[in-house]
């Protein structure tokens, strides 16, 4: 697996994917601690916090995009036989793929950072949480792309054809995207509003705080939370609208799929017919 490893790497130092991924996130970065600095000499306060969240929109095209673009070129090239032809068993040809997306898309999500802590702590007040709150949710950050990572990895090595791996990865991504954004809206509802009724004399009066009908409580609250902290899409959005209920759990669950994916990849692996 380390001559896969050493190969791989090799290979995506020179992969023009990965560097315009690199400095697509950078720029991102940039552009976040300019918007902190502009935000400022208008009064708006931001805070380290802040800036450390406003990456995961996009983070969750980086695995899928990559993926697509890098891992699935094997087939078509004709390199997951050659691996194999040379004696490299199925479980580390899988693995060292699975490891080859984690590095790149933290050396990317790291571009991103880099930016944020070096300049961005000029223009913030502060960090705006505990620094273990802070590194707890950079890290279930970084493990819901690793689980994401883990997904798309799982499809680059079982759709063998490139351009259906990159339409079905980034569509999986969008109605992800789609159900968690679906998820967010209803628990973000209130759970009063402001009446207003209309008198006899056509004015609108104040008719006080009424019960909001769509208010999600009890089991339904939990289920639709449920699926807000497992959905790593659904993780994006909470960690970017500042939206965490359970930080803790919904690394735990990054961390389930990461090993889910894997282990039911290394599985459909070996069973698949490579032709």
């Amino acid at each position: 697996m380390a001559d896969l490893l050493r190969a791989g790497f090799a290979r995506l130092w020179r992969a023009p994917i990965f560097w315009l991924g690199v400095a697509f996130t950078a720029l991102w970065g940039c552009l976040v601690c300019l918007e902190a600095y502009e935000g400022g000499q208008e009064g708006i306060v931001y805070f380290l916090y802040d800036l450390c969240r406003y990456h995961c929109i996009f983070t969750v095209f980086l695995p899928p995009v990559f993926c697509a673009l890098f891992l699935g070129t094997e087939y078509d090239h004709g390199t997951i036989r050659n691996k194999l032809i040379a004696g490299k068993t199925r479980p580390a040809v899988y693995l060292s793929s699975l490891v080859l997306s984690l590095a790149a898309c933290f050396l990317m999500i790291a571009a991103y950072f880099l930016p944020v802590v070096c300049v961005g702590p000029l223009f913030a007040e502060g960090l705006g949480v505990s620094p273990g709150m802070l590194a707890l949710i950079v890290a279930g950050e970084l493990l819901m792309a690793a689980a994401l990572c883990g997904l798309c990895a799982l499809g680059s090595m079982l759709i063998s054809r490139k351009a259906v791996l990159a339409v079905t990865l980034l569509l999986a991504v969008l109605a992800g995207l789609a159900v968690g954004g679906h998820v967010e809206s209803r628990l973000a509802e209130q759970e009063f509003f402001q009446g207003i009724m209309m008198t006899e004399e056509g004015e609108l009066v104040d008719a006080g705080e009424m019960e909001n009908p769509g208010f999600l409580t009890g089991a339904k609250r939990e289920i639709y939370q449920f699926v807000a902290d497992f959905l790593p899409t659904g993780q994006a959005l909470v960690y970017n609208f500042d939206m965490i209920v359970h930080p803790v759990a919904m690394c735990l669950y990054s961390l389930l799929i990461l090993c889910a994916s894997t282990g039911g990849g290394l599985i459909a692996f070996r069973r698949k017919d490579l032709k």
